[in-house]
């Protein structure tokens, strides 16, 4: 991998709301002139967005705005949690007709993906879950998920991936694809070429992972296929600006995704509630453009070489020498 290239959610521009403030901190921003900032932010090639953003938009505008702003789509993502009715779920909802209707919309982001010529498809599952001990039947409600990702992994073969991105919490107290572990297993009882993982930085922090770790585990059975990138302090889904909280980590989690190769997309996937959202993801690509610099300086038959030692001081020596020699 040489240089990353980078997307940005479309969600990063527009207004962010809290449970606090649901109307958010800033103006109103409509999809066009989301697009039109997004191809305004040096390094930013693609975009993701939601299925959802289709509602009020032709499909025909976006793609001609899409090719004005020189921006290609990386991602379309399923919004199946958004709505109240899947409140109690959606692709494990006990109501056929919901579930049906979140797997529809799951088999919707497949035909729009193609529309606007994305390569990919992603399902957050953030309302299959449960809040309450004896609240759901753990067996029925796994047959239902395997199900529901399965319908919609055909429907999107043979020409589009779909991305499973995991998250430990919330909505839901407990959200059944909550860690890396879990992602993966699920993707190999799938057993689907065209099935993966996405790894939300935040999202591995806020399950006690180490990212670069996960990173590691998914592409170890090629796996790895959407990468969204924030930053947060553990406890909580921040969505801050790369590189400023955890910066070693996110560092590592760099060195990981190159000297592994991976093939895809750098995605922004922030909520710059009370900053303005261009401007975030411009300091965003920067920090992540000059950590990858960084790593220019790290000599990897050293490091690896210092890591056979098991020696935390021995390693530490080498990659130290990127701020404080």
């Amino acid at each position: 991998m040489t240089e990353p290239r980078f997307s940005v959610g479309l969600w990063v521009l527009g207004k962010c709301g809290d449970r606090f403030l649901l109307d958010g901190y800033g103006p109103d921003v409509s999809l066009e002139p989301q697009i039109k900032q997004a191809g305004a932010i040096d390094g930013v090639g693609g975009v993701e967005c939601h299925g959802s953003d289709f509602d009020d938009f032709q499909v025909e505008r976006y793609v001609d705005l899409m090719a004005e702003n020189d921006l290609v789509t990386t991602n379309v993502n399923t919004n199946v949690w958004g709505f109240a009715k899947y409140g109690l779920g959606a692709f494990t909802h006990r109501d056929p007709q919901i579930r049906q209707q979140a797997i529809d919309e799951g088999k919707r982001s497949c035909e729009l993906a193609r529309q606007i010529d994305s390569p990919s498809v992603a399902l957050w599952l953030g309302a299959d879950g449960f809040d309450y001990p004896f609240q759901i039947d753990y067996r029925h409600h796994w047959d239902l998920l395997i199900d529901g990702i399965a319908q919609v992994a055909d429907e999107a073969a043979p020409d589009l991936q779909v991305g499973i991105e995991y998250k430990l919490k919330e909505p839901r107290t407990h959200i059944s694809i909550s860690n890396a572990g879990i992602c993966l297993a699920t993707i190999l009882e799938l057993d689907r070429d065209n099935v993966g993982g996405t790894i939300d930085f935040g999202h591995a922090l806020m399950a006690q992972e180490n990212p670069a770790e996960s990173v590691c585990l998914l592409q170890r059975h090629g796996k790895l296929f959407n990468v969204h990138f924030n930053d947060a302090w553990g406890y909580w889904d921040d969505d801050m600006i790369p590189g400023t909280i955890h910066f070693w980590t996110t560092l590592e989690f760099l060195h990981y995704c190159r000297v592994l190769n991976y093939p895809g997309w750098f995605g922004l996937d922030m909520f710059p509630y009370r900053e303005d959202g261009q401007q975030a993801a411009q300091m965003a690509v920067d920090n992540i453009r000059g950590m990858w610099a960084m790593l220019d300086r790290i000599d990897p038959a050293e490091l690896e070489a210092a890591q056979e030692t098991m020696g935390a001081l021995e390693t530490q020596r080498i990659v130290r020498r990127i701020l404080f020699d």
